[in-house]
């Protein structure tokens, strides 16, 4: 309804009018007056605003605005109030901080939202009446998608009891389906039942039948061994049936179930940890320990809680460590050889840092530190980690006491040098070093 004092030919002051679109001003040939109102009506505009905001006055106003009605140049319009915009919801799982990409988060979430609302065959996505073969490889193509497995080392936060929620809905489903399909015929038909064999009473004994006069009647002699029955005595017993043929098509379908098994995302993933395994087992025998320690680190990967496979990935580092060791001590000799101290002695570091029980190493990074006037301090320790290790080598012992008599602890130097003597008497330099501690050797 327009409100109270209408307008006539144009409606209630509070109804709307709107400039007819794609207007052409200059074909209508508008007066200056009806082109400034036309420009207060805009679009579309009230008519009390326009009367209001007219410099015209309102009765002069309102007759240009009929004019304008007139020519075509406004029409009477219907305003209708649209509601505000509802902010859209944001799901606080979206906003999660996970290593997923937004269309992989949102995939996840509708497919859970979706999975009470869904049956088998609207979670695989195939139609009612689908082959195994469709309902197999829609599994497949949704365990691409959905298996947690897929994001593995990644920090999936909650959105990893959401992809095991969705992937036991996915292997339901799918044992489900394949659980409906009809069996197939067998091509043997089943083997007959035995033939009962009917018994035959035995024939009752013939008795010697008494005669007149006190004599006995002759009696006949039983029928000779092997003698044929009369007719109708016995049932014709048949031959044993023969054992029904192999069937081939029962061999088929089992070969062909257990090559589905093997497909199968926890199977396949059973096999290839036992496969892993196996391959470390054989690498540590043959002493290739940094392939054993690959193995083993793969499976851990894959399933962190093996503790077995933890022991074995530690005892495979371990043993490699060792002979990583030993194998840079021989590399540092070489480089000494042919004049690359630097290098030898990064060797002989690398070689302690790997196995600090080896007394060699440890010696050798002494001995060649102390020569390039290396930090005293670190010399130190590692001459005395080697006497520590093997106390009954002379040349040990020589090291530590001199590096001992350089940095001032004389008392301790004397008693490694007093050692070396000990150990190997015709040693010189032991000899040099009491002597320079003023001690006399006897």
């Amino acid at each position: 309804m327009s409100a109270p004092n209408p307008i006539v030919g144009l409606g209630g002051r509070t109804d709307h009018i709107a400039t007819v679109p794609h207007l052409d001003p200059a074909r209508l040939q508008l007066s200056p007056e009806e082109g400034s109102v036309l420009a207060l009506v805009g679009r579309v505009e009230r008519i009390d605003a326009v009367l209001s905001r007219s410099s015209l006055g309102e009765a002069r106003t309102i007759a240009v605005l009929l004019a304008l009605r007139a020519k075509g140049a406004i029409v009477p319009a219907r305003v209708v109030q649209r509601a505000p915009p509802v902010a859209p919801v944001v799901d606080a799982a979206l906003s999660e901080e996970v290593d997923l990409e937004p269309d992989q988060k949102r995939d996840i979430i509708e497919m859970e939202r979706s999975l009470e609302k869904m049956d088998h065959h609207a979670v695989l996505g195939v139609a009612p009446g689908a082959s195994p073969q469709e309902v197999k490889q829609a599994y497949y193509n949704a365990s691409r998608r959905f298996h947690p497995d897929r994001y593995f080392g990644k920090n999936l936060g909650s959105f990893r009891a959401r992809l095991e929620r969705i992937f036991k809905r996915l292997t339901d489903a799918h044992n489900a389906l394949s659980r409906q399909e009809p069996p197939r015929a067998s091509a043997t038909p089943p083997p007959a039942p035995p033939a009962r064999v009917p018994t035959t009473p035995p024939p009752a004994a013939v008795l010697p039948r008494t005669v007149s006069g006190g004599g006995f009647a002759a009696v006949s002699p039983p029928a000779a061994s092997g003698a044929r029955p009369p007719s109708g005595s016995f049932a014709t017993v048949p031959p044993p049936a023969a054992p029904p043929p192999e069937d081939t098509e029962s061999e088929a379908r089992r070969a062909e179930r257990q090559a589905r098994l093997a497909r199968h995302p926890y199977m396949a993933r059973s096999h290839k940890l036992t496969e892993l395994i196996a391959r470390g087992r054989a690498a540590t025998a043959r002493g290739d320990f940094e392939r054993a320690y690959q193995e083993f680190n793969h499976v851990l990967g894959l399933d962190p809680k093996n503790r077995e496979v933890a022991q074995l990935l530690v005892e495979a580092r371990r043993k490699h460590d060792l002979a990583r060791a030993q194998a840079e001590v021989e590399r540092g000799q070489e480089l000494e050889m042919r004049g690359d101290f630097t290098g030898a002695q990064a060797a002989y570091k690398l070689a302690v840092s790997l196995n600090g029980d080896n007394p060699e190493a440890a010696f050798q990074a002494a001995r060649v530190g102390r020569e390039l006037a290396q930090d005293a301090q670190e010399v130190l320790k590692l001459a005395q980690r080697a006497v520590e290790l093997k106390p009954g080598r002379a040349d040990y012992q020589l090291l530590l006491a001199q590096v001992l008599l350089v940095a001032g602890q004389k008392k301790q130097a004397k008693h490694h040098f007093e050692e070396v003597a000990r150990l190997d008497p015709d040693n010189a330099d032991a000899r040099a070093g009491l002597k320079k501690l003023r001690w006399t050797f006897t």
